[in-house]
């Protein structure tokens, strides 16, 4: 992870702590979808998400979710990079939602399996 200046972390240190972070372990996870530009929300969950890794020396993630080809840009990513960058977030890791796939899927079918979830094709309209 990128450094950043001297951020104070004392008034919210303990914020993770009750919830059994441990030091070294808390992974983030932020994850937008790159069919637009970065906006405050955005920002503010990105900010939130890199200062705890960071504090608890663990990773932050950046996971696009690109499941909406229709709407996503290569031009939203690179502007997503360089507007966390320019903010000194540089995630740890870089994933796109599509690389999971498989394994989402996988998932889904042994949930159905074992009755623990099912798949409705009901028509729209007949719902």
């Amino acid at each position: 992870m990128a450094e950043t200046s001297s951020f104070d972390y004392s008034n919210v240190r303990d914020v993770l702590k009750g919830l059994g972070a441990e030091m070294g372990k808390v992974v983030t996870r932020f994850p937008p979808e790159p069919s637009g530009y970065l906006h405050i929300g955005h920002i503010k969950a990105s900010m939130l998400n890199y200062h705890y890794a960071k504090m608890y020396k663990g990773q932050m993630i950046l996971r696009l979710d690109d499941t909406n080809p229709s709407n996503e840009k290569s031009e939203f990513v690179e502007s997503m990079l360089t507007d966390l960058k320019t903010l000194h977030i540089v995630p740890d890791r870089v994933t796109y939602s599509s690389d999971y796939f498989k394994q989402i899927q996988d998932y889904c079918r042994k949930m159905i399996a074992d009755g623990n979830a099912y798949a409705d094709n009901t028509p729209m309209e007949q719902m």
